[in-house]
């Protein structure tokens, strides 16, 4: 029995000289994580609009927002114990792009004794959900992580930014 994929023709070699027929593209291959050096670096990319927006976050909230690639300057606030986000119409966060499955994941708030954590599940996407270009289906958020889901990338601010922004004025 030969061990050719079912789209080629068994006759079809796998290999042209050294080109291998067979590969698989990831999406994380596609290209890298911003390295934000520091915390300052992060807020540079920000503009002022986005910038006065996010240092007044509050303790119980966050926001995703798209700094590169399709949707850039595109907002979402998250501030309730649920959003989900998917590229069904009825998502907190909806994503109108194939790329994106209809319940792709969803972010869980925690509020407890030692603060607000923020919870990344992947709801079992065709493409899975990318946090810092590993694939993941759940993980905490930490202020400046990069979440990709489909072709959508978006920065995760969290009011952690307000303790750092008040301790250096």
């Amino acid at each position: 029995m030969t061990n050719t994929p079912p789209e080629l023709p068994p006759d079809m070699p796998k290999k042209i000289g050294d080109v291998d027929l067979t590969s698989t593209l990831h999406l994380s291959a596609l290209r890298s994580v911003p390295n934000f050096l520091s915390e300052n670096s992060l807020l540079d990319s920000l503009s002022t609009e986005e910038f006065n927006i996010v240092k007044v976050l509050d303790s119980q909230s966050a926001m995703l927002i798209s700094l590169a690639g399709p949707g850039k300057g595109a907002r979402f606030l998250l501030n309730s114990p649920l959003t989900t986000i998917g590229r069904d119409a009825s998502s907190e966060i909806f994503l109108d792009d194939v790329t994106v499955s209809r319940k792709h994941c969803q972010i869980v708030r925690t509020i407890g004794p030692t603060g607000t954590k923020f919870e990344l599940e992947d709801l079992k996407s065709l493409n899975g959900t990318y946090l810092n270009s590993i694939s993941k289906n759940k993980s905490v958020l930490n202020h400046g992580d990069e979440v990709q889901v489909g072709k959508y990338r978006l920065t995760f601010f969290d009011s952690i930014l307000n303790a750092r922004l008040s301790e250096g004025e």
